[in-house]
Formats: structure tokens, C-alpha cells, sequence
């Protein structure tokens, strides 16, 4: 395909200018699609890359392989500190994102830091061990189910202990519209009712942490979240069987109703004793197997958190919402109870979150809102205790 020169755009993002080739009115027909609306996902890459930097305090070697326009990259290079970024690997099989990637590294003086490599995603992995190439971060951005790989980044990755990026954009997989889908990309149910994208969120990361442990490593995760259309997992790699074997421990099922919300976890190698709601008893319905342990990291959070000021971030005030709702429900169970079906099961109207929050609180229990539903409650409290609390309203 030839490139036209009339067709190029400049456009900001944080404080790193660059060009695109824009070859459609819409975003998505173009020959390599610049999103403006996933500035977000690149928003915390930048700030959990300074918050690994200062916790590891070392110069940092990044693999972007899916890499489009390759503007998450321009900004690790240009936005984080000069003497902290050592090499930036860029790549895409799209011979127009090389074009477009190789006149940008040009323009910006960024040849000295940036290797581009011309090549599909599992190629470009797979060589850094062969090549003895150390990458402390893999970021795979694929359109769709990054599962294929997985395996291969966290084996690249083994020797640093080094990071795993991934976003998933296939959430009609999985949460729920295509199960069987689901069940053959990822060997698990999902879910179409409340708890959807925590639950694809928590069988992502199942299936991290069953590839990491077929070869001794475990994965742990620091900020896991869903905005929109996709999902973001950012886990620490650790090279321990040990880890891992206690890792796999926390891997179950969620049984949940779907008319009065009441939520039960069960480990994988556990059973639950009854499958019918102690409420209302309608039959439960099942998700997983998933990962039924922590989807944040305290001190990587709050680290995040101060750095906020240091850039340049167009959606400050979002990020800044986000992880303040994360520092909330961090040390929270998983999986939340769904305020508006526990209030229309127990016939109360006019009953507030903040009322509810505040009551449970009283009494001792761990308590919080949660990122995956403005109406949602994550506690320690049973649901019987929640119950009471509503009923005194």
C-alpha cells in the first residue's frame, strides 16, 4: 500500500506529540486505528511503569508487540524519566504501524532507545530468550483474547521476575453473550448477570496463573481493573514453585443469585453444600473456575497514586476516581452484593449505600464500594447482616 504524505495527522497525547496516518473518517477503518478513548489504558501504564521503577530502582527494557501507531511507547520513552528507560522493543506485523512507528522513532530523535521489529507478536516474544534479550515488561494489547500469549511472555519474563501487561477486548466472550466461547478460550463459565466483569476480570487471571504454574512461576497481581470495553491485568512474575502452589489454592468458583444477590465462594478443591439460595432458594448460578484472591497491590497503588502529578494525563480526575475506589475495596473479599436486589428482596425503599456503608461499619465489618458497579458493596459482613442493617431503615 502506498503512503500518502496528505494523510498524516499530529496529535498530543500527555505531553508526547506524534504522528498518525489517517486514512478514514472512522477509527476503526483506518490501515492503523489511533484510540484516543483508551488514552486511560496507556494513562496507568505510564504511572505503574514510575511506580516499578522507583519500588525496583533500576533502568527498565519494554516489549510492546502489538504496537498499532506505537504511541503507548513514545510516551514510556518521551514521559518517564531519561535515565530510566534503557531500550523500548516496538513491533507489529502491519507494515503501515512499522512505517508509521519508524517515522515517529525518526522524528522524535528516538532511534537511540527504540528497536522496531517487523514480525507477528509470538515471533517477536519468543525471541528475546533465544537472543538473550532482557525485557522487564511485556505489554500485549491484541485485538480480542490475549490467552495465546501468555505462556510465552511469562517465559520471557522468568529470568528478570519481570512484569505482564495484558488487556482483553473480548468481553462479549467473556461475560457472558458467547459461554461456549468462553469455556474453549478460557475452560470456564462466565456470567451475563451483575457480577460479569469482575468475573471475567478473575477468569483472566485464572488462566495467567495456570499457564505461569506449568512452568514454576506465579503471578501476582498489582492493578487489575475494567474500563468500558477491555480489561487490564498487570501482574509481578516470581520465578517460585513454592508461590505458585499457594497461588493455586485460591482459585474456586462464585455461586450467586441472580434475583436477591446474595454471593458464595468455594475453592477449587471444596464443594459448596447446597446450590440453591438460602434466601430465596432459587437455584444459584455458577462461574469459573477464577481466581478468588487480591486484584491489587497496597504500596504499588498508593505509589501510583502520588505520582499522579508528575505527568501530563488527560484523564486525571478519572484515574485519580479510580484508584481511590481501589484503595477503598483493596483489602475487601471478592465479588460484590448488588444493593438494589437485597433492597427490592427485603421490600425497602429510599435506603442509601452511604446509609448502609456506614451502618455495617459501626458494627466492626469491612466495607466498600467497588469499581465494577456504582451500586455494588463489597463486605466481610454475611448477608443475613446486611439484612438486619437494611431492615432498621
Amino acid at each position: 500500500m502506498e503512503i500518502s504524505e496528505d494523510k498524516w495527522e499530529e496529535v498530543t497525547e500527555g505531553s508526547t506529540t506524534f504522528s498518525i496516518y489517517k486514512d478514514a473518517d472512522i477509527i476503526y477503518d483506518a490501515s492503523v486505528f489511533y484510540n484516543p478513548k483508551m488514552a486511560i489504558n496507556r494513562d496507568l501504564t505510564i504511572l505503574a511503569i514510575s511506580s516499578i521503577i522507583k519500588k525496583e530502582m533500576k533502568k527498565i527494557c519494554f516489549l510492546d508487540p502489538f504496537a498499532g501507531t506505537g504511541v503507548r511507547s513514545y510516551r514510556i520513552i518521551n514521559e518517564l524519566p531519561q535515565n530510566s528507560v534503557e531500550k523500548v522493543i516496538v513491533g507489529d506485523i502491519n507494515p503501515i504501524a512499522i512505517n508509521i512507528i519508524t517515522r515517529n522513532s525518526n522524528n522524535l530523535n528516538f532511534d537511540e532507545k527504540m528497536e522496531i521489529k517487523h514480525s507477528n507478536a509470538i515471533n517477536i516474544i519468543d525471541s528475546l530468550p533465544k537472543n538473550k534479550d532482557t525485557t522487564h515488561i511485556i505489554d500485549l494489547d491484541p485485538f480480542g483474547s490475549p490467552i495465546e500469549y501468555i505462556e510465552e511472555s511469562l517465559r520471557a519474563l522468568r529470568i528478570n521476575e519481570g512484569y505482564l501487561f495484558s488487556t482483553a477486548t473480548d468481553l462479549q466472550v467473556l461475560c457472558g453473550k458467547f459461554p461456549d466461547s468462553c469455556y474453549r478460550i478460557y475452560n470456564a463459565f462466565p456470567t451475563r448477570h451483575f457480577l460479569c466483569h469482575e468475573v471475567a476480570l478473575r477468569i483472566l487471571i485464572y488462566n495467567m496463573i495456570i499457564s505461569a504454574g506449568r512452568l514454576g512461576l506465579a503471578v501476582e497481581p498489582i492493578l487489575c481493573y475494567n474500563h468500558e470495553h477491555f480489561l487490564r491485568v498487570k501482574v509481578k512474575v516470581k520465578d517460585s514453585k513454592e508461590v505458585a502452589n499457594q497461588q493455586h489454592k485460591k482459585l474456586g468458583y462464585v455461586y450467586f443469585c441472580k434475583k436477591c444477590s446474595y454471593i458464595a465462594t468455594v475453592e477449587l478443591s471444596k464443594e459448596l453444600e447446597s446450590t440453591l439460595c438460602s434466601n430465596c432458594s432459587k437455584k444459584l448460578e455458577k462461574a469459573g473456575p477464577l481466581w478468588l484472591g487480591n486484584l491489587y497491590e497496597l504500596e504499588f497503588i498508593e505509589q501510583m497514586k502520588k505520582d499522579i502529578e508528575q505527568f501530563t494525563l488527560q484523564l486525571e480526575k478519572k484515574i485519580e476516581k479510580l484508584l481511590n475506589l481501589i484503595l477503598d475495596e483493596i483489602n475487601s473479599p471478592p465479588f460484590f452484593y448488588y444493593i438494589p436486589f437485597i433492597l427490592r428482596f427485603c421490600k425497602k425503599e429510599g435506603v442509601s449505600l452511604n446509609q448502609i456503608i456506614d451502618s455495617l461499619r459501626s458494627k466492626g465489618f469491612t466495607v466498600s464500594r467497588t469499581i465494577f458497579d456504582p451500586q455494588g458493596l463489597k463486605t466481610d459482613a454475611s448477608y443475613d447482616e446486611i439484612v438486619n442493617v437494611i431492615e432498621q431503615y
